[in-house]
């Protein structure tokens, strides 16, 4: 369960061979989400409000490249 990087209190990651599709995990105290990264949607939300996953979406875009890299050193 590498951790690419924690951001405003979000830990953003990912589960090592939960599936192929690129995607990110993002979690802070007892919330967690799981976005998609070839549409930037939304596939599980566990209690962020639709403020915090605005705010989520725009991490997730502003570093997409850092994740697109860290997924790939990692499972390649």
């Amino acid at each position: 369960m590498p951790t690419i990087f924690i951001i405003y209190g979000f830990r953003f990651f990912f589960y090592s061979r939960e599936e192929t599709r690129i995607h990110i995990h993002i979690e802070s105290q007892d919330c967690h989400v799981k976005i998609w990264l070839d549409n930037f949607e939304v596939a599980d939300n566990h209690g962020f409000s639709k403020n915090e996953l605005s705010k989520l979406l725009y991490l997730v875009r502003l570093h997409e490249k850092a994740i697109q890299k860290a997924w790939k050193e990692h499972f390649n």
